[in-house]
């Protein structure tokens, strides 16, 4: 096994191990919807099973690049810049994560370098340490905008990779930062790729995205937890067609191309989502119990706007405290992994529990901090 493979740290994981063996624990901890794949996808899928199940295009089953532009096209405004979206703007990969590491293998040599926020999804840096290249963190945003750290730092990489709304804050960029970030990484000649899993989760406001603002941009979808289908790992690049030529041979090495069934159930999810809409009221629901019960224990935290994260500072080690949390009853993950800045914070994910059991949880973290 190659070194840097070797080295890897799949920390988070611990904390799923440790809970999966308290019966009682209450799972605020991985980023999982609590609601299941619709049963009229379901249906489909099984109707579906019925007919051959070959191999189909390394891009995907023409059909979903549809479906998937049609999703993208009731955005507030369509990435990237310039492009006007048609099925060959897309590709098809095994959930989110194949179509991040694809651009990372496409687009990065060992020598390059990528710009993350400060705090991120931590498999970000995962993706980059397997495919060699280097990475950084810095905060984004602050009250005056795109701050100089992040200016600085764009300007000396290849690379920056954003989310929004983000795992784990909940933040959803407004137009004015998305804007501005965009036109930043396209005059610093910096590709930008935005990762807009959770856009369908928006609270207050709307998603924008900042690719709209760039030109050398790619977004990244998928219809897991938008449409609670995690476990049928679906998701997608849309980009110019020329980067989308050398994302194909990555994906040909990888998979070949992606489960037939997988896809034709995510056209029927994707073009019949009433229930992605009924899935944000009850997480809206879920988000404003957490934001009072957080307050009213006088906790720092930024209120999430979006996806179903929250992450408070509770003023103490955040791997101990977890660890000792899990043999109280509540699971919850870690702050550190995800940045530098977060060693005092903790995720706290209401998508995966209900509000009776999250009440539950924040209870047991109440007594705690009290």
């Amino acid at each position: 096994m190659r070194k840097r493979v070797g080295d890897l740290s799949l920390s988070i994981r611990k904390i799923s191990e440790k809970a999966n063996k308290h019966e009682d624990c209450v799972r605020l901890d991985i980023g999982q919807p609590s609601f299941d794949t619709p049963e009229y996808v379901k249906e489909k899928a099984k109707e579906e099973l019925s007919k051959e199940q070959s191999y189909t295009s390394l891009y995907g089953i023409r059909e979903l690049r549809k479906a998937i532009t049609e999703g993208e096209n009731r955005k507030e405004a369509v990435g990237p810049m310039g492009i006007d979206l048609d099925p060959e703007d897309v590709m098809v990969t095994v959930g989110a994560t194949q179509a991040l590491y694809t651009v990372f293998a496409s687009m990065l040599s060992t020598d390059d370098k990528v710009v993350l926020d400060d705090p991120c999804w931590v498999p970000y840096q995962t993706i980059s340490e397997v495919n060699g290249n280097s990475w950084e963190q810095v905060d984004f945003f602050d009250c005056d905008g795109l701050t100089d750290g992040a200016k600085e730092a764009i300007d000396g990489a290849e690379m920056v990779v954003v989310n929004t709304p983000t795992n784990p804050t909940g933040h959803v960029m407004t137009r004015e930062e998305a804007r501005e970030l965009g036109e930043y990484a396209d005059d610093a000649g910096t590709l930008l790729v935005s990762d807009e899993v959770y856009h369908r989760f928006v609270y207050d406001g709307k998603h924008y995205s900042p690719t709209a603002y760039c030109e050398n941009s790619i977004v990244v979808g998928s219809v897991s937890k938008s449409h609670a289908m995690t476990g049928w790992r679906i998701g997608w690049l849309v980009a110019h067609k020329e980067p989308i030529e050398d994302f194909k041979k990555v994906s040909r090495a990888m998979i070949g191309c992606p489960p037939r069934i997988n896809q034709l159930a995510s056209i029927h999810a994707i073009r019949n989502d009433k229930h992605v809409d009924e899935m944000r009221s009850v997480y809206r629901k879920r988000r404003d119990i957490v934001d009072r019960r957080l307050e009213d224990m006088g906790l720092e935290f930024k209120e999430p706007q979006g996806s179903f994260y929250v992450f408070p500072d509770v003023g103490r080690y955040s791997w101990s405290f977890c660890l000792d949390m899990i043999e109280k009853g509540v699971a919850m993950v870690p702050g550190e992994p995800f940045g530098p800045g977060s060693k005092e914070n903790v995720r706290i994910c209401f998508g995966s529990a209900t509000e009776k059991e999250i009440n539950r949880g924040l209870d047991i973290l109440e007594e705690e901090i009290s």
